[in-house]
C-alpha cells in the first residue's frame, strides 16, 4: 500500500497545524474542524507510521524527536506547495488591503517595498478606508486585511494588536521661532491649532486635544478651537507649511521628527486611548500569513526603535 494515500495527506495537514500551535483544540479551530476529528487522524497517523509523533502530558503537548524531524519536512513541504500554486495560478487574486489612510500614506507605504521583497508573487492592492470595523465588507470585493485605529472597546474580538499611539503637539521650528510665547509655554495668542476632525470612531470635536489637555493640565493652555480635517495628514500637512500646530501621532510624524522638520513642542508623550489593529477574513491564505507576519515584525521593529530613541535606557514608554 502506497504511503502518501489520501488519508495520510489529509492526516499529515493536521499533524502540521497541532505540531506548530501544539495544541489539538487550536489546530482544530485552524483547520475547521473537531478537536476529535484531528486527535484521530493523528493517532491513525501515528498507527500507520509505526512510532509516536506527541508526547501527549496532562497539560501541555509536545514533540517526540521524530516528530520534530517530520514536522519541519511536512512543514517546509506544504509551504512549497502553496507558494508554487500561488506562482502558477494566471489569475491570481491580489491581497486587497484596507488601512486607514493617514497610517497607509505616513507610515505603512514608505515600508511596503520590503514587503514586496518579501513575498514578490503576492500582488497587493492598497484601498485607503475609513469603515469602521462593523461596516468591513465580507463579500468578494471586500478586503483580505484591514488596518484601522481605534479603541478597544470599538474593535473586534478577532483583530490583532499591531502598535501603540502616543500624541504631542507638533510644529516647525520656523512657526515656533515667530510664536515664541507658545514656545515657552506661556500663552497661545496667535496660534492656529490644527485637528484631525475623528481621529477614531465616534471621537469627538478635538478628541486627540482634550485626551493629551487632561493628561498634561497645562494652567496656561485652556480648551482651545480651531481648523478641523478629516485626515490627519491634512493636518500634518498645514503645520509642516508652518501654517499651525498639530496634535501628531508618533508613528505618522516619525521620520519628521528624525529629520527636525517638525519639533516635538514641549516633549511632553501621552497615550492615545485607540491603537492600530489588523483584522484578516482568511488567516489561513498563504499570502494573508505572510503580509499579517510581516506587518507584525515591522510593526515591532518600529517600536522598539521608538523606545530606543525616545526613552532610552530603563525609562519606558508611558502606558497606552
Amino acid at each position: 500500500m502506497p504511503m502518501l494515500d489520501s488519508s495520510v495527506l489529509g492526516a499529515l495537514k493536521s499533524f502540521e497545524a497541532a505540531g506548530r500551535l501544539l495544541n489539538f483544540t487550536r489546530a482544530a479551530q485552524e483547520l475547521h474542524l473537531t478537536q476529535g476529528a484531528v486527535s484521530q487522524q493523528i493517532r491513525n497517523l501515528e498507527d500507520r507510521l509505526g512510532y509516536r509523533l506527541f508526547l501527549r502530558g496532562r497539560r501541555a503537548l509536545s514533540l517526540t524527536e521524530k516528530g520534530t524531524v517530520l514536522l519541519q519536512t511536512v512543514a517546509r513541504s506544504l509551504d512549497e506547495i502553496e507558494r508554487t500554486l500561488a506562482r502558477l495560478g494566471a489569475d491570481a487574486a491580489p491581497l486587497r488591503l484596507s488601512c486607514v489612510p493617514s497610517f497607509a500614506l505616513c507610515w505603512l507605504m514608505p515600508r511596503l517595498t520590503e514587503f514586496q521583497r518579501l513575498a514578490p508573487d503576492a500582488p497587493l492592492r492598497m484601498l485607503a478606508e475609513f469603515q469602521a470595523w462593523d461596516g468591513l465588507a465580507e463579500g468578494p470585493g471586500g478586503a483580505d486585511i484591514s488596518i484601522r485605529y481605534d479603541t478597544a472597546c470599538c474593535a473586534i474580538a478577532q483583530a490583532r494588536p499591531l502598535l501603540d499611539e502616543y500624541m504631542m503637539p507638533v510644529a516647525t521650528p520656523a512657526y515656533l521661532a515667530s510664536h515664541p510665547a507658545f514656545a515657552a509655554g506661556e500663552s497661545i495668542a496667535g496660534v492656529a491649532m490644527l485637528h484631525d476632525a475623528s481621529p477614531w470612531a465616534g471621537a469627538g470635536d478635538f478628541a486627540e486635544w482634550r485626551v493629551w489637555l487632561a493628561a498634561e493640565r497645562p494652567d496656561w493652555l485652556p480648551m482651545l478651537g480651531g481648523a478641523q480635517f478629516n485626515l490627519s495628514s491634512l493636518a500634518l500637512g498645514m503645520a509642516l507649511n508652518h501654517q499651525g500646530v498639530a496634535m501628531a501621532r508618533s508613528a505618522l510624524v516619525w521620520d519628521e521628527l528624525r529629520s527636525g522638520r517638525l519639533v516635538d513642542v514641549f516633549g511632553r508623550w501621552v497615550a492615545s486611548p485607540a491603537r492600530y489593529m489588523l483584522l484578516s477574513r482568511d488567516p489561513l491564505r498563504r499570502e494573508t500569513r505572510v503580509f499579517t507576519d510581516w506587518m507584525t515584525a515591522v510593526c515591532k521593529r518600529f517600536d522598539a526603535e521608538r523606545r530606543q530613541a525616545l526613552w532610552p535606557g530603563s525609562q519606558a514608554l508611558p502606558e497606552a
